[in-house]
């Protein structure tokens, strides 16, 4: 149970850094109108977390499967 809550409170932080980046991504294209600014900001923001979770989960998969047997080079020829 422990898991979930330290899972919900990365979730919690994870998400407000998106908040905060999108409103700093929404300043600093000032020729844009802000609102137009903010999209592009969360995702350019969803982008980055995509990838990150996506590198932590194959990271984990191949950790946990041992032998990865695509890339056994001992096979017979």
């Amino acid at each position: 149970m422990e898991k979930i809550w330290k899972y919900v409170l990365i979730g919690v932080i994870v998400a407000g850094g998106g908040l905060f980046f999108s409103d700093m991504i929404g300043g600093l294209f000032n020729g844009m109108d802000y609102g137009s600014a903010c999209v592009l900001g969360i995702s350019l923001y969803l982008c980055v977390v995509v990838i990150t979770c996506t590198g932590v989960i194959v990271t984990k998969l191949d950790k946990n499967s041992g032998s990865n047997k695509l890339y056994d080079d001992t096979k017979s020829k």
